[in-house]
């Protein structure tokens, strides 16, 4: 059916066509052109009003049948909980952004940490179905404002140094500092922090080198920087404390750090102070005859033990008998061919064995102890990369990898901060922080009566009283009746009951 002229010329919003519909026209929007056999076809969007009399008459905006997109009931549970343990954070980057950039970042952070794995361009769909975008409403999340926002940060560095710096001076003076290096995938042909490391040169695999520093104290990564893959943690270590100004505190490190590239990198800083690990075939341990053990103490085993005074220094060396086995063991299993009982005496005194160098005078359980608490930065790690889904950089500059890196580190502080709280409540220690989100992805919020109130959606007792328990909800007091077995006192008939005759036998005939 074709449209008379004068219905054509009738004026309409541009790139329209008007199209003939039942009894009347309806004004159709054309959203662009495709290439079909050689010619320029139309491509048809959606209808946006009608002719009417000559006129055009625009579409109600809000239909009145029909969703209108918006979300009435949305997720509050990870969301809450993130935002109540890590609010001070928000605080935190005040001083060095502005309030709404402060709030986009922290948004970002909070959606990396409540939903593992989450893309750029799935940020805005996370954020307008959960509750988060009631609690920080118009934060832009698309894809571009994400992308844009991590390339504005790595460019400006110096306020994410100053932002680490702050976060290192508000920890105390005896704070205890494990730091160590992780490689992160990073396959960009232009970003220079991508470079084939020492661990994947067989494989030519690209990879950047983050260092961390985590608090043993507060159970929480302190601060971090990256580096190019091909960096060595005794190389990185000396940038890595002036960067973020550590100046106080006590630093764990593992083998991958020498003792001398970490004095040096100390310096003449007398709060500051180091613990490392040596190789076994390092000449100061045969010397000092460290494998020699006269004491012992026992924590989950018995340990063997021995200090020295070497020089300015003090060495460590600690043997468990267990460990010693099992090593023992798996060096004879790694020689089946033949086995040299010579070699085996020498190697036999090493087993089970581990030697620190420290700057300062330490009982040696107390050693022992902190370095187990060591593991709690490869744990850490393993966090990142396995649960976070952060094991790759997913962006291809310098300027968007240092922002990018900047989230990745907020997102790891607020949900080591979760973990922390999960673990805390006895039903839930056992799950593993997926089980857990799934969890509290059941407390949601529910709009009332189409406005702008919510309210918590009904649960079972079991998941309230979780809930209660993290602070997420708050329960009524309803007093609970006590009803006791047995008929009540005084309900009981006192009035004589009519005389029944036994069975079998028949009633007396009344004269």
């Amino acid at each position: 059916m074709s449209v008379p002229e004068e219905i054509r010329k009738v004026e309409r919003p541009k790139s329209t066509v008007v199209v003939a519909s039942g009894s009347g026209y309806r004004v159709r929007e054309r959203i662009g052109c495709k290439n079909v056999n050689g010619r320029r076809v139309p491509i048809e969007g959606r209808y946006i009003g009608s002719i009417i009399d000559g006129k055009f008459v625009l579409d109600d905006p809000v239909p009145r049948t029909g969703s209108t997109g918006r979300v009435d009931i949305k997720g509050y549970g990870r969301e809450g909980l993130c935002d109540m343990l890590n609010r001070d954070i928000l605080d935190m980057l005040h001083p060095f952004y502005n309030k709404a950039e402060s709030v986009q970042i922290y948004c970002m952070a909070m959606l990396k940490a409540c939903y593992p794995g989450v893309r750029d361009y799935m940020m805005k769909n996370c954020y307008l179905e959960s509750f988060l975008s009631e609690m920080y409403p118009g934060v832009p999340l698309g894809k571009n404002d994400v992308c844009k926002e991590q390339r504005n940060l790595g460019m400006e560095y110096s306020r994410i140094r100053a932002f680490m710096r702050a976060r290192v001076g508000s920890m105390q003076g005896n704070d205890t500092l494990i730091i160590d290096g992780c490689l992160k995938q990073n396959h960009s042909r232009v970003d220079t922090f991508s470079q084939v490391s020492r661990k994947t040169k067989a494989r030519k695999h690209k990879d950047e080198m983050m260092m961390y520093a985590y608090s043993e104290n507060l159970r929480e990564p302190v601060c971090s920087k990256i580096y190019p893959g091909n960096m060595v943690d005794s190389r990185a270590v000396s940038d890595f404390l002036k960067t973020n100004s550590i100046t106080k505190g006590l630093i764990i490190a593992d083998k991958g750090f020498t003792p001398n590239a970490v004095a040096d990198a100390i310096g003449d800083l007398e709060d500051l102070h180091y613990l490392v690990p040596l190789k076994r075939d390092q000449g100061i341990i045969d010397e000092y005859g460290m494998y020699d053990f006269k004491d012992s103490f026992v924590l989950e085993e018995r340990v063997e033990c021995k200090k020295v005074l070497a020089g300015h220094r003090y060495l460590y060396s600690f043997r468990r008998l267990d460990i010693a086995k099992e090593e023992e063991e798996k060096y004879i299993r790694d020689r089946p061919d033949g086995l040299d009982p010579a070699a085996l005496d020498l190697a036999r005194k090493e087993f089970g064995t581990i030697v620190f160098e420290c700057d300062m005078d330490i009982v040696p359980s107390k050693v022992y102890s902190l370095y187990q608490d060591r593991w709690l930065i490869e744990l850490m790690f393993k966090f990142y990369q396995s649960v976070l889904d952060l094991d790759d950089t997913r962006v291809h500059d310098d300027f968007s990898d240092i922002g990018s890196d900047f989230i990745d580190f907020l997102a790891t502080l607020m949900a080591s901060r979760m973990l922390n709280r999960l673990y805390e409540i006895d039903e839930m220690s056992t799950w593993t922080f997926r089980m857990s989100l799934d969890f509290l992805n059941r407390l949601k919020m529910v709009r009332v009566d189409d406005g702008d109130e919510w309210e918590h959606r009904r649960l079972p007792i079991v998941d309230a009283e979780l809930f209660e328990k993290l602070g997420l909800l708050k329960r009524p007091i309803v007093p609970v009746e006590v009803k006791f077995r047995g008929r009540p006192k005084g309900r009981k008939d006192s009035a004589p009951r009519k005389r029944r005759s036994d069975k079998g036998q028949p009633r007396a005939l009344e004269g």
